[in-house]
């Protein structure tokens, strides 16, 4: 293999590295998210914790119906 190709592997391999690594951190975090909610904590206790977004934390956990997500809704479907 020419070494630019082997720089290309290499990085290619890099990044696939580490988008595992992005997506078990990323099924933690929902687990821990799940734990929390059925421990009681408050969703905008997870948001300030997490440090995500309403829509964010939606997203994670759709069933979740935040208030500043539906106003966001409102917004975007009022254009």
């Amino acid at each position: 293999m020419e070494e630019h190709l082997k720089d290309v592997w290499t990085a290619s391999a890099a990044v696939e590295g580490l988008q595992v690594e992005l997506d078990q951190a990323e099924t933690t975090l929902d687990a821990a998210i799940d734990v929390a909610l059925k421990a009681g904590a408050a969703p905008e206790e997870i948001l300030v914790t997490a440090n995500l977004s309403p829509s964010e934390l939606s997203e994670r956990v759709p069933a979740l119906a935040l208030p500043d997500q539906a106003a966001e809704e409102s917004d975007a479907s009022a254009l």
